[in-house]
């Protein structure tokens, strides 16, 4: 087995060492630049690859590798898949030896920030690679590759492929993963839902794992210090060299390897998959989204019933609620709630879905189950077991071969079925419409006419313009002359932000007066009114119990407002730093309710929301002081020199992570940042920054060292390496009767602020850090102090 090894590796460098002679007359010189939109590129020696900027369908390019000389230049690399360039920016291999991609409004992103190139090259296997002046690699595109592997490339333990967004569509990061993890194991993820895998290479404590995409046979294998482990490609056409070949993971979470003839080929086709059943793959159509394929090739999505689409023209995002309801509602009767049954169905077993398991051989009972249980959502029975599943229904499908030796259980409501009904079955209108269709054409055709005359134009643009146009979700649209009469014509302000005012109002929806929150938008998007419907939409979709709802929007003329429950206690910044008393259990309970909040934002909705400014005046108590946050899915509603873009930072200082002030991605990791300082607030009911302390005495943390707690995390860190945190606390009792689970607490809100990303706890391990199901142990930063 270890001579196999060797072999594949020897094949592998001998054909390297063959190649490179030829490859140096194509080296690119310090100096060199290529600029989007000028067609001008770097070819590799055989002209088979290409590396510039790839013209996207939007008109902005990728900074990338592709195949050249087919007509279908399939894209194989690029450098800044989450950030398109627009046309006149530039890669310029600099003096310097860096290669960099600058923007056409001067942001630069270092591909490469070395100081030793000499000259770059792109070899014939597509690898880009940055030379020093003995010609050793220092850089290659190989070590970073982004959804494609390809002839002669090793994939080694650590390394993570992600799939596209959306096909040759839109080449941002997806939802779907490839990782040879530390442990030996390779695997598929939906990664954006809690790294839930369906695949892996059971190679789990084996050493030195690598997927090997072999130059010599156009085979895949999973290789270790031993050897072969196992071949992934069975056969591929010969003769190899015939073919240009690729290997990717997909938008639908498959890794699949594709020829193409360089012989009168015409198209890509496909040799070989990993996944032979696509229903199989974790959240392939989304949030309450049921998959179908019968073929096991195409997949068809639809939602599961009581459930609507959130793009009707791509099911594959998922659904959402006709109506919300609360199982639990003590005042709801069972008759408020129906079981659909879908024969021949069932979920995939998943551990964070599953509520419970119990043995049975009725049917019925199960069902019964089902319904009697208000935390349950929804259930299977098979094999004489039956599960319930908890809300987020995720990975419901069809069982193929039908062998009806399963149902699944969707619980509902009464009303979100009759929602269904309306919408899928024809009226009684549409009905007697087409019995009468023939004698209405004449009418059809004089309202045509008229509707079409030059002297009716004017009036019916008029009307068109004035009418505030409504969106395919439960939201109302509002006029703008009906929110000005709620508000009392504005004048009654309850708030007011850098982007928008909020005034208090009442309005009558569905006979009952409703006192709402209107915030009109003062500096929104400037595309217009499909902008502005697509992210009210996304706004419009969610929906958990801590966040505030979304009741309605204006889009008219230029008005832009949204309408949002009430929430009549205030803000938690009112609430948290006033002087009377604020009780410790309270306190705990709007922390857990801010952590599920986010975790629902992350993780649970789609498309996933990041929130960017979480703080407590952007957490909302309602009537029973629960907590809630306001203010999600705004940045893309702002005009773009508002939101976060490569130059220009969002959020608030103090709850800001630092990434924000550095040139790297944002992601969610930057509201846990923000949850970390807000926690701390929490538990220790101290503002992020208080100045008055400044003029204040330092606080003496133990014996010879001081510190100024005008900054809350600074003090706490020291507090904390002190080891004095009891005695900060001496004087609350209800705190020092809970003493552990406060200095758990202290211990997250610290793993939440750790200056590295990649460190911070996700906002579910938060969750399990808060319960206690998972341990807590010393964070970095602290250990950082003490060290």
């Amino acid at each position: 087995m270890a001579a196999t090894k060797i072999l594949v590796y020897s094949l592998l460098f001998a054909f390297s060492l063959s190649c490179f002679a030829q490859e140096t007359t194509n080296r690119i010189e310090l100096g060199s630049s290529i600029t989007a939109g000028s067609n001008s590129s770097w070819q590799s020696p055989s002209g088979d690859f290409a590396f510039g900027f790839y013209p996207l369908a939007n008109g902005h390019f990728l900074a990338g590798i592709w195949f050249d000389k087919i007509p279908e230049k399939t894209l194989v690399w690029s450098a800044n898949r989450d950030d398109p360039a627009q046309m006149g920016s530039t890669v310029n291999l600099t003096l310097n030896g860096q290669l960099v991609l600058t923007h056409s409004n001067g942001t630069e992103i270092f591909i490469d920030n070395s100081t030793f190139t000499s000259s770059a090259l792109l070899q014939d296997k597509g690898n880009l690679v940055l030379l020093d002046s003995s010609s050793k690699i220092i850089w290659e595109s190989f070590d970073s590759p982004t959804d494609t592997i390809l002839l002669g490339q090793v994939l080694p333990m650590g390394t993570k492929l992600y799939s596209n967004a959306n096909g040759a569509i839109d080449y941002s990061t997806g939802k779907y993963r490839l990782e040879i993890q530390m442990d030996g194991n390779l695997v598929l993820s939906a990664f954006r839902f809690a790294d839930r895998g369906y695949w892996n290479s059971i190679t789990a404590g084996k050493k030195n794992v690598s997927l090997v995409f072999n130059q010599s046979t156009a085979l895949m294998y999973i290789v270790d210090d031993t050897g072969i482990v196992s071949s992934m490609t069975t056969e591929v056409p010969t003769p190899i060299e015939n073919y240009y070949h690729r290997a990717t993971i997909t938008d639908r979470g498959n890794l699949q390897q594709w020829v193409y003839n360089k012989r009168g080929g015409n198209r890509w086709t496909l040799v070989w998959q990993r996944i032979t059943e696509p229903c199989i793959v974790n959240t392939i159509c989304g949030v309450f989204g049921f998959c179908s394929s019968p073929d096991n090739k195409e997949v068809n999505c639809k939602c599961l019933p009581g459930y609507s689409p959130l793009d009707p023209n791509n099911p594959s995002r998922g659904c959402y609620p006709n109506v919300m309801v609360d199982f639990c509602d003590a005042n709801s009767t069972a008759s408020d709630f129906a079981i659909e049954v879908i024969e021949n169905a069932d979920f995939l077993n998943d551990e964070f879905a599953d509520l419970s398991h119990f043995r049975t051989t009725d049917v019925n009972e199960c069902e019964k189950a089902v319904m009697d249980d208000c935390l349950c959502a929804a259930g299977v029975w098979y094999d004489s077991t039956c599960t319930k599943k908890r809300l987020p229904l995720l990975n419901a499908r069809r069982s193929y071969p039908s062998t009806n030796d399963r149902v699944a259980f969707i619980k509902v409501s009464q009303m979100g079925i009759q929602e269904q009904h309306k919408k899928d079955s024809p009226s009684r209108v549409v009905l007697l419409a087409s019995l009468l269709s023939c004698s209405v054409l004449a009418l059809i055709f004089g309202i045509t006419v008229v509707y079409n005359h030059p002297l009716t134009q004017p009036y019916i643009h008029a009307q068109q313009s004035a009418k505030p146009k409504s969106v395919e979700i439960n939201l109302k649209a509002f006029s703008f002359q009906e929110l000005r009469e709620a508000t009392n014509d504005f004048k009654s302000r309850i708030g007011r932000g850098g982007f928008s005012t909020v005034y208090t109002g009442v309005l009558t929806l569905d006979g009952k007066e409703v006192e709402v929150a209107v915030k009109q938008l003062e500096k929104v998007i400037e595309q217009g009114d499909k902008d502005f419907l697509t992210e009210v939409q996304v706004i419009g979709l969610t929906h958990h119990k801590n966040l505030v709802r979304l009741i309605g929007f204006c889009n008219e003329h230029k008005h832009r407002l949204l309408v949002y429950e009430l929430m009549k206690n205030g803000t938690l910044s009112s609430f948290l730093f006033a002087d009377e008393n604020r009780s410790w259990d309270h306190r705990i309970e709007i922390a857990f309710g801010i952590a599920r909040g986010l975790l629902y934002l992350h993780e649970e909705c789609e498309p996933q929301i990041i929130h960017c400014d979480i703080k407590p005046q952007n957490v909302l108590l309602d009537n029973n002081c629960k907590a809630k946050i306001a203010d999600f899915g705004l940045a893309k509603l702002l005009k773009k020199d508002q939101t976060r873009t490569s130059t220009v930072v969002r959020g608030t200082m103090g709850y800001m992570a630092p990434e924000w002030l550095k040139n790297v991605p944002v992601t969610a990791k930057v509201d846990v940042y923000s949850f970390g300082v807000l926690l701390l607030e929490i538990i220790f009911c101290r503002k992020h920054v208080e100045l008055h302390r400044v003029t204040e005495e330092l606080l003496q943390v133990d014996e010879g060292t001081q510190v100024e707690d005008m900054i809350l995390v600074d003090w706490v860190l020291c507090c904390v390496k002190a080891g004095n945190l009891r005695s900060i606390v001496n004087h609350d009792l209800e705190v020092l009767g809970d003493f552990k689970r406060f200095e758990t607490m202290t211990m997250i809100g610290l793993w939440c602020i750790c200056s590295n990303p990649t460190l911070r706890p996700s906002m579910k391990k938060v969750i399990q850090m808060l319960e206690g199901t998972v341990e807590v142990g010393v964070p970095p930063e602290v250990v950082a102090q003490i060290s």
